[in-house]
């Protein structure tokens, strides 16, 4: 298991404030498989404390499977919901510091497009090699 620590604030007049007593909703993306055990895709809610931090304890993820976290109610206008890759650790892992995942491909947000950063000098190393 690894333990995700979350820490939450807003905005206000003096800085930063403590988003306290908020939800916390964390949900697989999908089933997964811990040794012969098949987990099921059901979530958990956790509540932060009056200083606006919870931790967890998680499964990691694999290539199957990832968490999907949303913070705030529904009615909330700054709710969002974060998909996140968690590696296994005995360390606890800031929520912050976990790499973003599309829910769908599993595969990091905001790396670019790969096919966008191929250059002249990619395609002709490229025919180098075929042609070799």
């Amino acid at each position: 298991m690894t333990q995700i620590k979350f820490d939450f604030g807003y905005p206000s007049a003096d800085g930063v404030a403590v988003l306290a007593g908020e939800l916390v909703h964390v949900v697989p993306t999908g089933r997964f498989k811990v040794g012969k055990r098949i987990v099921v895709r059901d979530s958990f809610d956790v509540r932060l404390s009056e200083d606006g931090t919870a931790t967890v304890d998680v499964t990691p993820t694999d290539n199957t499977f990832a968490y999907e976290v949303t913070v705030g109610e529904k009615e909330d206008l700054w709710r969002f919901v974060r998909c996140v890759q968690v590696p296994d650790s005995t360390s606890v892992l800031n929520f912050s510091d976990l790499v973003e995942v599309d829910s769908t491909a599993l595969t990091p947000v905001g790396t670019g497009n790969p096919l966008a950063d191929i250059d002249q000098s990619d395609i002709d190393w490229a025919i180098r090699f075929i042609n070799s």
